[in-house]
């Protein structure tokens, strides 16, 4: 299911009209496997902060990312390489996560972490998603 998903988001995002309706919350990522040398082209929501991209993901993607290799990004029409930081630490991870929530609320059902009244990312649901491999991935 979710390789067609993201078969149907690349091509809205390859859409010049098309990808207008979701260019705010997709980016499309570039990236290349450390093994296999395989690039990987992936839609991922994302919310812009001014530090940069933030990205909440559990996806096995993620292992390729290296803090000294840079991955392409495509928001809309334009084409960036930017460097990409994984944080999988609980503390910095409510911080970040409070921006991903507040930006995409259904990124929160899929990763099972719920906002606590005050906006932040339930503690015990950050806990026992990082425990299940999500992590934030952050690009500068």
């Amino acid at each position: 299911m979710q390789t067609a998903l993201n078969l149907v988001m690349r091509a809205i995002l390859a859409t010049p009209v098309l990808h207008r309706t979701v260019s705010n919350r997709v980016l499309l990522l570039d990236v290349v496997g450390l093994k296999s040398q395989r690039r990987y082209r992936i839609p991922v929501g994302y919310v812009a902060t001014a530090d940069g991209l933030l990205i909440g993901t559990a996806g096995r993607w993620r292992r390729n990312l290296r803090p000294d290799l840079p991955v392409r990004v495509t928001i809309g029409r334009r084409r960036r390489d930017m460097l990409a930081e994984v944080v999988t630490d609980e503390e910095s991870c409510t911080v970040l996560y409070r921006a991903i929530l507040a930006h995409n609320p259904v990124h929160g059902r899929y990763a099972r972490i719920r906002r606590t009244p005050g906006g932040a990312p339930n503690p015990d649901d950050l806990r026992a998603a990082l425990a299940r491999g999500v992590a934030v991935v952050r690009l500068h």
